[in-house]
């Protein structure tokens, strides 16, 4: 942890940019208005503390050394109770440990799970998602090709663009998970490029997005 305040820390990595917001909080809000999560689990969080901005109850998982205390800092903790944007106090847990092995928390007990450039989360802590539950995922580790084709994981839709709306159609969904010669990912494929940084990789979409969104189990009657 570098010796600075944690609020410090945050700001400085999430916030100070153009529009003076964090580029997923928008994200997060869409994924509580339509689908009305409020339980998220956070592996491989560090000090992103912006889903405590959303979501009355997150649960930061992470090994990096003293981040208990530093996700405790009173003043990140004063700041996210003034920005918050619903009327309970935030409740913040943080979990001082490596997410392969962690058994903190009751399974199936959870509306969301968050993974954010940190491995397969969408793997190794899917037991704690419950039935129906949503997988917020980026692909910076691979990770949202992962729970493509992964058969307990229903894909929803892509944030893209400026707007960084959710987009359905899923003709324009199935590009984010095929090759340019329209070949679909597979297990194989991901498991070969998981060595290799992104830049390396060997098979890589024809269409990318800032977020994906995945759903433990079938829709519900087949909706989203």
């Amino acid at each position: 942890m570098r010796p600075r305040q944690a609020l410090d820390i945050y700001l400085s990595d999430y916030i100070d940019r153009p529009g003076g917001t964090d580029n997923l909080l928008p994200v997060f809000q869409q994924v509580r208005d339509r689908f009305g999560s409020r339980r998220a689990l956070y592996p491989g969080s560090y000090l992103h503390i912006t889903p405590s901005l959303v979501f009355p109850q997150v649960c930061y998982l992470d090994s990096l050394k003293d981040i208990a205390a530093a996700l405790a800092d009173p003043a990140l903790l004063e700041y996210v109770n003034r920005h918050k944007s619903y009327p309970e106090k935030a409740e913040m847990r943080c979990y001082p440990e490596d997410y392969c092995g962690f058994t903190g928390e009751p399974e199936s007990s959870f509306d969301l799970l968050i993974s954010l450039n940190a491995g397969f989360i969408s793997q190794a802590v899917k037991r704690f998602l419950r039935p129906g539950g949503l997988l917020l995922v980026n692909d910076g580790h691979y990770d949202a090709r992962r729970a493509w084709v992964d058969p307990d994981y229903q894909l929803l839709g892509v944030f893209r663009g400026e707007s960084l709306r959710l987009e359905t159609a899923p003709e324009q969904l199935a590009a984010c998970f095929q090759t340019n010669r329209g070949r679909p990912l597979t297990l194989e494929m991901v498991e070969a490029d998981a060595q290799r940084t992104p830049s390396k990789a060997r098979f890589r979409p024809a269409r990318e997005a800032a977020a994906y969104l995945f759903r433990k189990g079938p829709a519900p009657n087949g909706s989203t």
